[in-house]
């Protein structure tokens, strides 16, 4: 069964409201964080198979910064933040204070990074929870830089049941700068996950 036959209107709708709730807190908290304005715009919800994913991120065959989360508790899977490593660089350096010399990220640009996914997968984790009514937590995000594919070949290997992408672009906007840091935002639901995902939305969706 394909995400479009799983995942109705109302679902797709429901999704993107706990995308938007989830989006307002790790504004804020990036914010508090980096002790700057931080916006992120009204996210775009698509799903796919995994299958489907790197050509749905557009990230196909190229490196990506990306930061890796084990989701634990009620609902098992991964969740992922991926964005591109130049933009990557750049965000890193806003979050640093310092200018962006165009070369790789060291130990502590790849930390402000992994922070960054901290923060934002944290807060859709805590959405999620909310709408499941269930208990949603995260690991401790790994990072590196890597295509997607070896990423999503590497979770298929350990949760071979997670064959639904649920995908959330994001832009993160720095004050008044008007440059967008844009990102992705993956959830990777196990069976049972995803099961219970789907019956929440059902639910809720009426």
């Amino acid at each position: 069964m394909t995400a479009k036959l799983q995942l109705g209107y109302l679902e797709f709708d429901a999704l993107r409201e706990v995308a938007n709730i989830a989006s307002g807190h790790a504004a804020t908290a990036l914010g508090q964080l980096i002790e700057r304005r931080v916006m992120i715009t009204v996210p775009t919800f698509t799903a796919g198979t995994v299958d489907e994913l790197p050509g749905l991120l557009g990230y196909r065959d190229r490196p990506v910064a990306v930061a890796v989360m084990h989701v634990l508790g009620d609902v098992k899977g991964t969740l992922a933040f991926f964005m591109q490593e130049s933009k990557a660089r750049e965000l890193s350096a806003i979050l640093l204070r310092r200018p962006e010399d165009g070369g790789g990220l060291d130990a502590l640009g790849r930390s402000s990074l992994a922070e960054t996914a901290n923060i934002l997968g944290g807060a859709y984790a805590n959405a999620l929870a909310g709408l499941l009514g269930r208990t949603v937590m995260l690991s401790v995000p790994t990072f590196g830089i890597e295509p997607p594919e070896r990423v999503l070949e590497q979770q298929r290997r350990e949760s071979p049941a997670a064959q639904l992408a649920l995908c959330i672009e994001t832009q993160l906007l720095v004050d008044e700068c008007g440059t967008g840091y844009g990102g992705h935002i993956v959830l990777l639901p196990d069976g049972d996950g995803l099961r219970l995902l789907l019956d929440a939305l059902h639910v809720g969706g009426g």
